[in-house]
């Protein structure tokens, strides 16, 4: 997120909905560029920027960076925000986030790469780094799914971008269901260590011990376009988080979601690294923690 979120383009309604109170203490400390520079990164070393989509909390302000360094963005993306405010007063986007800079626009219709059953761009040719067509929440919305240990123990980070939003959102799954015991336990004051899975009973699905417990919500749908909401398209959202269940049930992969508060303590931050996810195991250790916001409903 960009550290001026005050120029952000009217159109965005971010100002709007932090001055009817709507989102508050809005503080943003520093640039993505400027925290790069500070941890020893050059610039001119960043090839690109991945944008997973355009809401405000998920774009920074791409004109800090080089000219030299490409703007990525997912498909459909060019016809609906460009060019952007002021060129076009009704932008949601900025023009400079995109000027004097290539944008590139993946188009997952020439690959014939599949991770799980996520359309896929090898970006790098190489299997390092692979863009994910993630559709749904919004226009062009992508994941990513980077390596992080080669073979014989091959590990990646799945980057799951806003496709979900809370971990409740994909788990339990038919593919990883929620166990009779968790550890560690994500209600320690109600069991120290390890808990049974039925106190959580009261929040699953019609009591599905292998169905997902939310479902992402549109509270802005009667209010704004789909293209510019919070959900374009439910169907493909559906299915996107279907996928996502998949690989996040994958022991090699570990799934970071953006607003995934569950992870924070856990796992190291930049500029730490993460390739050591799979001997630390982060991925055991916080796959259930997210349960912990549910337990004034067990407690």
């Amino acid at each position: 997120m960009r550290k001026d979120w005050q120029n952000l383009a009217p159109a965005h309604g971010l100002n709007a909905l932090v001055e009817n109170g709507t989102i508050e203490n809005l503080e943003v400390k520093d640039h993505v560029a400027n925290i790069l520079e500070t941890n020893g990164v050059d610039l001119n070393d960043v090839e690109g920027v991945i944008w997973s989509h355009w809401h405000f909390d998920h774009t920074g302000d791409p004109s800090t960076f080089p000219s030299s360094t490409k703007l990525i963005v997912g498909p459909g993306f060019s016809e609906v925000f460009t060019p952007g405010y002021p060129a076009d007063k009704n932008g949601h986007c900025l023009e400079s986030d995109f000027a004097g800079r290539e944008l590139q626009e993946i188009d997952f219709s020439g690959s014939d790469v599949t991770i799980g059953r996520f359309k896929a761009f090898d970006y790098f040719r190489d299997g390092s780094f692979y863009i994910l067509d993630a559709p749904g929440h919004t226009i062009g919305h992508i994941n990513a799914l980077a390596r992080t240990n080669a073979s014989p123990n091959p590990g990646f980070i799945h980057l799951g971008g806003d496709s979900v939003h809370h971990a409740a959102e994909i788990r339990p799954s038919e593919y990883l269901p929620l166990p009779e015991s968790i550890e560690p336990s994500p209600v320690p004051k109600l069991h120290s260590n390890a808990c049974p899975g039925h106190i959580f009973a009261p929040v699953l699905k019609d009591g599905s011990k292998t169905e997902h417990i939310l479902e992402w919500q549109d509270p802005w749908a009667e209010f704004v376009e789909p293209k510019f909401g919070l959900i374009y398209n439910e169907k493909d959202l559906r299915e996107t988080v279907r996928k996502d269940e998949e690989l996040d049930a994958n022991r090699d992969i570990f799934t970071f979601i953006a607003h995934d508060w569950s992870l924070k303590g856990v796992v190291d931050e930049f500029p730490k690294s993460l390739n050591g996810w799979k001997n630390k195991g982060w991925k055991e250790t916080t796959r259930w923690l997210y349960l912990r916001d549910f337990q004034a409903a067990v407690v």
